[in-house]
């Protein structure tokens, strides 16, 4: 049998020819891959977005209103200490710890 014969011819413009087809195809196997994976990342951010908007922001309104809830209440106990309410006193009216608790006394100034 005759050897087959390639294509791009032989010797080095034959090598330069395929390695040409080889990297054009590997390219295109690439771009191609690359859309496919970048459509799967955004899809995934896209669900990690909304359920972390859904599940984090009710949270963090929580935490806010909880802060001014203590604040309140501060102004309240503040009001009852100086008509004479003990801290046993207010804490089983049900006030909230943090609410009750006074500062350091090196913090104040």
């Amino acid at each position: 049998m005759a050897p087959k014969k390639q294509a791009g011819g032989g010797g080095l413009k034959g090598f330069f020819s395929r390695a040409g087809k080889s990297f054009m195809t590997g390219g295109l196997f690439a771009q191609e891959k690359s859309i496919w994976a970048a459509e799967k990342i955004c899809r995934i951010g896209f669900i990690l977005a909304t359920t972390s908007i859904v599940v984090f922001m009710p949270l963090v309104f929580e935490i806010a209103r909880e802060g001014q809830m203590i604040e309140t209440e501060k102004l309240e106990v503040g009001a009852l200490r100086d008509q004479g309410y003990a801290d046993n006193q207010l804490r089983e009216m049900g006030y909230a710890e943090p609410a009750i608790a006074r500062a350091p006394a090196v913090l104040k100034k």
